[in-house]
């Protein structure tokens, strides 16, 4: 009994696809980036001045300069990071929210448990394009249970999910999925 294609347990037309990965707006950690920039540019400046003759050069005049330099880029690395490692994932099962560098969390909600999808954008954000998307669960009544936080058009990114959540396919692709893990 040889064939040339291996049986796979579910046709390809029921397979899970990524539809789209995003992160949050740089904009929205702005703060943060112009913080360690300014800085670094202080340090540089302070370490310049110190080896000028303007600031009499000593052990401590040295220290503050390099040592607002590397909080600078500390502050900057982990700033990049922390946005660089928070993923918003829609796929034609489910939306997830993975966040984490060393320990990821990874919170999954399928369409089928989804009741409400909204946005919740402020007059500051609208300005710039971004806001929230804020995901609510059927089965838990208090609030959001997934939120994509300071995203790029949050309208579109709803009006995707609504219509997933409006085209739910019976049986449940996703229906041998132990809906309690991730």
């Amino acid at each position: 009994m040889s064939s040339d294609t291996p049986e796979t347990p579910f046709p390809k037309e029921n397979r899970e696809r990524l539809v789209v990965i995003f992160h949050p707006k740089r904009v929205s950690l702005i703060f943060l980036y112009v913080f360690s920039v300014v800085l670094i540019i202080t340090g540089v400046g302070f370490m310049s001045a110190t080896a000028y003759g303007a600031i009499p050069p000593s052990e401590l005049a040295w220290n503050m300069g390099s040592g607002a330099i590397i909080i600078g880029i500390l502050i900057f690395t982990t700033t990049e990071m922390k946005r660089s490692y928070t993923l918003y994932i829609i796929t034609t099962w489910n939306v997830r929210v993975r966040k984490g560098i060393f320990r990821r969390k990874t919170t999954r909600l399928f369409y089928d448990e989804i009741s409400e999808c909204r946005t919740a954008i402020y007059p500051q954000e609208k300005r710039i394009g971004m806001g929230d998307v804020e995901i609510c669960s059927s089965k838990i009544k208090n609030g959001p249970t997934i939120v994509f936080e300071e995203v790029e058009n949050p309208d579109g990114v709803r009006e995707i999910i609504t219509r997933f959540m409006q085209t739910i396919p019976y049986p449940l692709h996703w229906d041998h999925i132990d809906r309690g893990s991730v």
